[in-house]
């Protein structure tokens, strides 16, 4: 048995409990179980980070409804970690004072990298319900599952549609090197090599650059027309205003992050937005379960989803609460129980399947191809 800060925040709550209550033979009530939330609240990635945390909500008042957790209702503890660095930090608080059970995360893999860090070496189970880099499942920990898909699936849909639809073109890639843009354009150039496909120009930035005037200008130097772009919000803005001010815009545009996921994107760019591709988990539907979902985030919080994290978000904290539920809520006994479930694509209420590998990745999560058309995302 591994002794961890977790087994013994165990035992001194077991010996916390009244002598009179074990002298009775009575066991004790059990205590509401904590799960802890670490995203970005507040800063540059707080809009991604809230979406998530409305999914997350979503599931826990589902499960509350349904008679929450060893009889008593789920409590979330919220930690705000503005930063990819206060991340760790963020979950350690969770463990030693909320005493959280498990954490749930975390919107971006900037964060989730030191977040599930943090929680293996607590040995509190972390879940990962949204970000994709495919080396947070790499590192062979052993109390880290993701439930939603990962960076090489949708590089390989990429590749894909690029092999059937676009053969002759001249394709370029442009990324920001966050952990998810460079996660992505790893596993794309991977891929596209392998499908012997090759890419006329690619261009990497910063993450925290906005302006991408001479990157755009070098794009179309190279007479690229078919461009794939891994982005925040804040650079598919940037190139568009970019590629504008050169009179310039690619046949054909794939996104794939954050930024081409978002509606409040489509808005903002209107009409020059439409026709754009995105790769990325699937969207509400306009009718079964996930319209369901959908129709309960707009009454509860007044608006409709902002993209489709919070129903990624939603399908993966329901699946792992429902099955602590099952468990009585023995947290000791989630990870086991969820790597031994097999459930068939359209098991979740978004399409995905269940099928956890020795990795620790959920090979029944995928990505659609999904394109913008007058504000809204459709499946292609």
């Amino acid at each position: 048995m591994r002794l961890t800060r977790r087994t013994l925040l165990s035992s001194a709550a077991l010996l916390a409990v009244p002598a009179r209550a074990l002298a009775d033979g009575a066991p004790p009530p059990p205590a509401p179980t904590s799960c802890g939330v670490v995203l970005p609240l507040s800063g540059m990635s707080a809009l991604q980070g809230n979406e998530v945390q409305r999914g997350i909500e979503l599931a826990a008042a589902a499960v509350n409804q349904a008679g929450g957790i060893g009889g008593q209702p789920l409590s979330l503890a919220l930690a705000d970690a503005p930063g990819a660095a206060q991340a760790g930090a963020a979950v350690n608080g969770l463990v030693a004072n909320a005493h959280a059970a498990l954490v749930l995360g975390s919107a971006s893999s900037a964060w989730s990298f030191p977040a599930s860090a943090a929680a293996e070496i607590a040995g509190v189970p972390f879940i990962e319900l949204t970000a994709m880099a495919d080396g947070i499942c790499a590192r062979g920990f052993h109390d880290l599952l993701r439930t939603g898909p990962a960076s090489a699936m949708a590089a390989d849909l990429v590749a894909r549609t690029l092999a059937a639809k676009y053969t002759g073109r001249t394709i370029g890639l442009l990324y920001n090197t966050g952990a998810d843009g460079l996660a992505f354009a790893q596993a794309l150039q991977a891929s596209l090599a392998a499908a012997k496909l090759s890419v006329q120009l690619a261009v990497s930035y910063p993450e925290d650059q906005a302006d991408l005037f001479d990157e755009a200008g070098r794009l179309m130097r190279a007479n690229v027309d078919v461009l794939v772009h891994a982005a925040r919000p804040d650079g598919v803005l940037g190139l568009h205003i970019a590629a504008g001010l050169q009179g310039w815009r690619p046949g054909t545009l794939i996104g794939f992050g954050s930024g081409y996921g978002l509606r409040d994107t489509a808005k903002a760019l209107g009409a020059g937005f439409d026709g754009t591709f995105y790769v990325g988990a699937p969207f509400y539907a306009a009718s079964g379960p996930s319209a369901a979902v959908h129709d309960a985030y707009l009454a509860r919080y007044g608006v409709p989803p902002r993209s489709a994290d919070s129903l990624t978000a939603y399908v993966g904290a329901r699946l792992v609460l429902e099955t602590l539920a099952r468990q009585g809520g023995d947290a000791t006994k989630l990870l086991s129980a969820l790597r031994a479930l097999s459930l068939p694509t359209g098991a979740l209420a978004n399409g995905f399947g269940v099928s956890f590998d020795l990795h620790g990745q959920n090979n029944g999560a995928f990505v659609a191809l999904q394109q913008w058309r007058g504000g809204a995302l459709i499946p292609v």
